[in-house]
């Protein structure tokens, strides 16, 4: 697998361009990425959630509210959407570690049973670490099958018509 340091920097840049146009309406008083039509909200999604994740596993994917609490599902979809499938079943096995139906909903009993995890299991060797890892390990597969989601939705984003195509 590759990972996230070695995509081709053309790849990074397209992107980039792609991220220009999710964000392009970020300053009116009124946005949300879960407005955004789906090719926007899925970059998005996987993003955001491969961003955190490779800078702390789920760990720091959880341990925090996201904007408007939204179903894991949003995530999970996005990363099937662009084909990135193990990705999108990490995430949701890890959802389903959670002793409640609307996990997204309750930030301190997700920190809570992340810690309870943790103790049961060793830092870094429990089945939701674990899980994170693997995403981790995928992310530079995952962002190039990104950017080739981001070809197929060209007319989503105008902004990737100014870059070469990685």
């Amino acid at each position: 697998m590759m990972r996230s340091h070695e995509i081709p920097d053309e790849t990074m840049a397209f992107l980039e361009a792609a991220s220009q146009d999710v964000y392009r309406t970020q300053d009116s008083g009124s946005w949300s990425p879960y407005k955004l039509p789906e090719p926007l909200l899925t970059v998005w999604a996987v993003e955001q959630a491969q961003g955190i994740i490779d800078n702390g596993g789920f760990q720091y994917f959880f341990e925090n509210d996201w904007p408007e609490n939204p179903e894991y599902a949003v995530f999970v979809d996005a990363f099937r959407r662009i084909g990135a499938a193990e990705a999108a079943d990490c995430i949701q096995d890890a959802v389903s570690m959670f002793p409640s139906s609307a996990p997204n909903l309750d930030c301190d009993m997700r920190r809570e049973h992340m810690d309870f995890l943790r103790e049961q299991d060793g830092v870094d060797e429990s089945v939701m670490d674990k899980l994170g890892y693997r995403v981790m390990d995928q992310g530079g597969d995952t962002l190039i099958r990104l950017a080739s989601y981001v070809r197929t939705h060209r007319d989503s984003f105008p902004t990737t018509n100014n870059h070469a195509q990685p």
